[in-house]
């Protein structure tokens, strides 16, 4: 019985990885190479949920769940850089390295357990998001944005 209970929760894994990739939903990973509007737009949907994470969990004291989010926005953070990086663009090339710098103190406090040092790091997050966000995005009348 457990074996058969095995073997269809593998063959349901399998097949909803693959239906998963055939829809181009499969989360962004290291590395990967922004080449489209709706995967940057994939990338800061998962930003924005990975800092509201981030920000309650430093918030609420949790440092575990709040490193598993520090971790994704430096994978995420990452490939923002390299794709402003491709497109030559100084100011937001410098505001998601800057980002990558802070998600990198986040960690670096959460490991000693220093909240307070977290919250200053998380801070300095959201401050070059808004930057960049400022110079590079343009609100469409029907709602939603677009990269300008």
């Amino acid at each position: 019985m457990k074996r058969v209970l095995s073997i269809a929760c593998l063959l349901f894994s399998f097949s909803l990885a693959v239906s998963l990739a055939a829809q181009g939903t499969m989360a962004p990973t290291a590395g990967m190479k922004i080449t489209t509007d709706a995967e940057y737009s994939t990338h800061m949907k998962e930003i924005q949920q990975m800092n509201g994470v981030l920000n309650k969990s430093i918030k609420g004291g949790d440092a575990a769940e709040a490193g598993k989010a520090a971790a994704r926005m430096e994978v995420l953070f990452k490939n923002v850089h390299a794709y402003w990086a491709a497109k030559k663009v100084e100011d937001a090339t410098t505001a998601a390295q800057n980002v990558v710098t802070s998600v990198q103190a986040v960690q670096k406090a959460l490991a000693s357990n220093d909240m307070a040092a977290a919250e200053t790091a998380r801070a300095a997050i959201g401050a070059n998001c808004m930057s960049c966000h400022t110079a590079h995005r343009e609100k469409l009348p029907e709602g939603g944005f677009k990269i300008k």
